[in-house]
């Protein structure tokens, strides 16, 4: 037998999800270990290869493909423990760098202050050379200078140096030959050039993605030279892949070079998985929620197509890689519930984590979290959380939520729980209304995938206040971004600066350029295996109206030798019109469009694990009822069925209020809503007022629905 391994390095539990040959889906979850990552990875290959009987490094034999998401990076740009980084710029642009735009980013709060600078001011060092606007030499690369630029870094132990020099995204020359000198005179360093990272126009955004690549790309380095010795010591002959923020996979070699493309890379995998969930019912308008531990991470997927942002930011700092345009907020089961100064309750986005974790862990937390409230409400069984190898404590739980929250506003226990259990959904609304309504979607025109190991106790609640009538919960949900993982391809983003007004286009020289890009990403993807039947070619550019600041990538046709035409280029600007409108309610087609950036999408298909189908088990779902138990709704404990989500199958209809219990997660069916198992054992929870046969018609198709309401 052959497999192939998702995991995901989470805050509070390290996922994974183990796909055989035959489609059949297993699910394994250990608790992260946040001082060294890799033990938790280990430890979770261990206990997959115990429970299927078999050695440890014959296991790792069998293991096909391994696709890794890693938090490493991102930690370490939000604790501030990545590496000591120094810089080198352009001789009277020193300070660029931490100068930033010069705006400060929350204008009226008088107590913020910009993020600590990655790069300390004693290290940043210039040199004497200019390039001009047009890529022609102005002042020649001063060798003495760099030298000295060099030396002193050397001095002061940095482990890593960035390089950025004025206009290097048009003219690499003098860059190129810093980072030469630098190989050559501090090899040990790991170097990070500007025109290599990020050749595109914009000084301070390509100055802070250097500097980010450079800070971040040693610590990754080890990790991921260390991960590839002891997986290949311990018997693993299979491809190792490393998931990126932009939805797609690269090979370790390639993302040791390019680190900062890692940032957020677990989350980015959710949006695979979620269009998965979707096209199993032909159906391309998604939204993906996950909430983990720590995180709400929601993206929005229209037509097939997750958004992606060029202007992301990780702790403060700019990063202009393309990267999925995920939002994040400080809500899930870990969310510490608090009071606030003027006496109101707020929950998060303080999280307790894995160590201690919520009260009811019983590991020496005190603080009262979305995990403790969800358990008092009934929502949670004491005995079979984490498939019940892990017992939580009820008395803990009250005590935190008492002593915290409950007495000091004057509530009865129950009162501030489901309170706890209200802010935290209200809150979770609000992210999705941010990657929906305040971006111009209609979310009642989406389909809302809900996953992550707190997500399904909350779905219900989320939709609702967003008016979402259907909810697609995956059999996998606690493993969802692992998940997403094997369904990702490789994944490759060019860039190059080409600034032009709309009656100024050189087509020649427009061809050119793609021309290099599109040679650069055979290049890249051939390296990795990729056969040129495999490859995909998707190109884009970035326009604005001239004098706008702020600019628009839209989709360019070329014909089937990547050649671009004049109506290929009029096409274009006319979809730049009707997009504007889009996102900003207006257009001006008689103003002049200014090209910025041309970009090219690099992509490769890896194969995906099959998807299993299951038989119709029928309606009626009492082959899986476990026992009733209390649950909190509204304003009293009701009775209600429990079930066992092991036991339910396709076709199976549950009506709310009901609970569904997972090994890695729990369902909340809320009382407007039902339960429909599909035919890949995924969780469909619709409204009532829906409807079971709009529910069919939509999911399965008319002719396939009518077949269904037979069987009912």
């Amino acid at each position: 037998m052959k497999y192939r391994v998702g995991i995901d390095v989470g805050g509070t539990f390290t996922d994974f999800i183990l796909v055989d040959d035959n489609g059949i889906t297993e699910m394994y979850k250990v608790l992260s270990t946040p001082k060294d990552p890799s033990l938790a990875v280990f430890n979770g290959l261990h206990e997959m290869a115990e429970a299927k009987g078999i050695d440890y490094r014959e296991f790792l034999n069998q293991i096909q493909i391994i696709v890794h998401g890693t938090t490493i990076t991102t930690n370490a740009v939000l604790t501030g423990n990545g590496t000591k980084t120094g810089f080198i710029t352009t001789k009277g642009f020193r300070d660029v760098l931490n100068m930033r735009r010069g705006l400060k980013k929350r204008q009226f709060d008088s107590r913020y202050a910009p993020p600590p600078p990655l790069v300390p001011r004693y290290l940043l060092r210039t040199v004497e050379e200019r390039v001009n606007c047009e890529g022609r030499e102005v002042t020649a690369l001063n060798r003495e200078d760099c030298m000295d630029a060099i030396q002193k870094l050397k001095d002061e132990q940095v482990e890593a140096i960035g390089v950025s020099f004025m206009f290097s995204f048009l003219n690499p020359l003098h860059e190129q030959e810093m980072g030469n000198l630098i190989k050559e005179y501090f090899p040990e360093t790991f170097v990070s050039l500007s025109s290599e990272i990020l050749p595109q126009v914009r000084f301070y955004e390509r100055n802070s993605t250097t500097a980010m690549n450079a800070y971040v790309g040693p610590t990754l380095k080890r990790y991921i030279e260390s991960l590839i010795a002891r997986l290949a010591a311990d018997n693993f002959k299979g491809t190792l892949l490393i998931m990126q923020s932009n939805g797609g996979v690269m090979s370790p070699e390639v993302v040791m070079r390019f680190a900062a493309n890692t940032l957020l890379s677990g989350q980015a995998a959710a949006p695979a998985a979620g269009l998965m969930i979707g096209r199993t019912h032909d159906l391309e308008n998604v939204i993906t929620a996950d909430m983990g531990g720590n995180s709400f991470d929601v993206c929005l997927v229209k037509s097939g197509k997750a958004n992606l942002t060029t202007e992301g930011e990780i702790g403060g700092h700019k990063i202009c890689f393309p990267m999925l345009d995920i939002h994040s907020i400080g809500a899930g089961g870990g969310s510490i519930a608090w009071i606030d100064s003027g006496g109101i309750m707020r929950v998060g986005p303080q999280s307790a984590g894995a160590d201690p974790g919520p009260a009811c862990y019983g590991l020496g937390g005190e603080k009262p979290t979305v995990t403790d409230a969800d358990l008092l409400l009934g929502y949670l069984s004491a005995n079979h959380f984490h498939g019940g190898r892990m017992e939580l404590d009820v008395e803990a739980a009250k005590r935190a939520v008492y002593d915290k929250i409950a007495k000091p506003l004057g509530l009865n226990l129950m009162e501030a729980a489901y309170g706890i259990y209200q802010i935290i959904n209200n809150n979770l609304a609000i992210g999705l209304n941010q990657v929906s309504v305040e971006k111009g979607y209609d979310p009642r025109e989406f389909s809302l995938v809900v996953a992550g190991g707190a997500g399904p106790v909350h779905a219900s609640m989320i939709a609702k206040q967003v008016d979402i009538p259907m909810i697609f919960i995956p059999k996998y949900s606690s493993v969802f971004c692992a998940a997403g993982l094997l369904m990702s391809d490789l994944i490759h983003n060019f860039v190059r600066s080409y600034m032009c007004l709309q009656n100024k286009i050189d087509l020649d020289r427009l061809n050119i350029f793609f021309g290099k890009l599109r040679m650069k990403a055979l290049e890249a993807l051939r390296s990795e295996g990729v056969s040129l039947d495999r490859i995909n070619l998707i190109y884009s550019v970035d326009l604005r109206y001239e004098g706008q600041f702020n600019e628009v990538e839209i989709p360019l046709l070329v014909d089937t030798n990547g050649v671009i035409r004049e109506n290929d280029i009029t096409s274009l600007f006319q979809s730049f019109h009707q997009r504007h409108d889009e996102l900003y309610g207006y257009s001006m087609p008689g103003t002049l469009v200014e090209l910025i950036n041309l970009r090219l999408l690099a992509k490769g298909t890896i194969d995906k694990p099959p998807l299993k189908e299951f038989p119709f088990l029928g309606k009626d779902p009492s082959q899986a009822f476990k026992c009733e138990r209390q649950a909190y709704f509204t304003d009293r404990f009701h009775n209600v069925p429990v079930y066992d989500g092991a036991k339910i199958g396709y076709g199976n209809l549950v009506r709310g209020p009901a609970i569904i219990e997972e090994v890695t997660t729990t369902l909340v069916v809320t009382p407007d809503y039902n339960l429909y198992v599909d035919k890949v054992n995924n969780y469909v929870m619709y409204r009532k007022n829906f409807g079971l046969k709009k529910l069919l018609a939509k999911l399965e198709g008319r002719e396939r629905w009518e077949k269904e309401l037979i069987r009912f």
